[in-house]
């Protein structure tokens, strides 16, 4: 599987670095952003493949984040990362654009299956 371009933007620095770091390790290019304001910037210039949103973000929610990306970037794969499992809360992430709910801590396995559909 050739690397892909991936954006991940949450707020835990040590968690989003470290998924950066294995998902670098299997070969691709992450781009990272704590702050969804800043990640939106980021996306133009990157132009990512799949995107890894965390819902509990500061300054603008995973959801809206998800919307706003979704706007811009039609053929960008987008995924929630998130410590939250109810079922409201993969309806809600189903509804604002997500194409699956990943609740952390996130198997890099479930990653690159998702990355090799």
């Amino acid at each position: 599987m050739p690397g892909k371009r991936i954006l991940i933007i949450d707020d835990n620095f040590d968690h989003v670095e470290a998924l950066a770091e294995l998902l670098r390790m299997s070969g691709h290019r992450v781009e990272l952003a704590t702050n969804p304001l800043y990640a939106m910037d980021m996306a133009k210039k990157f132009q990512p493949e799949f995107a890894f949103i965390d819902i509990g973000l500061p300054y603008m929610d995973g959801y809206a984040a998800a919307r706003r990306l979704r706007r811009h970037f039609k053929n960008t794969r987008i995924f929630a990362i998130t410590g939250r499992s109810g079922e409201e809360e993969v309806r809600k992430s189903l509804e604002a654009g997500f194409e699956a709910h990943l609740v952390k801590p996130i198997d890099v396995a479930a990653i690159e299956r998702l990355l090799d559909d």
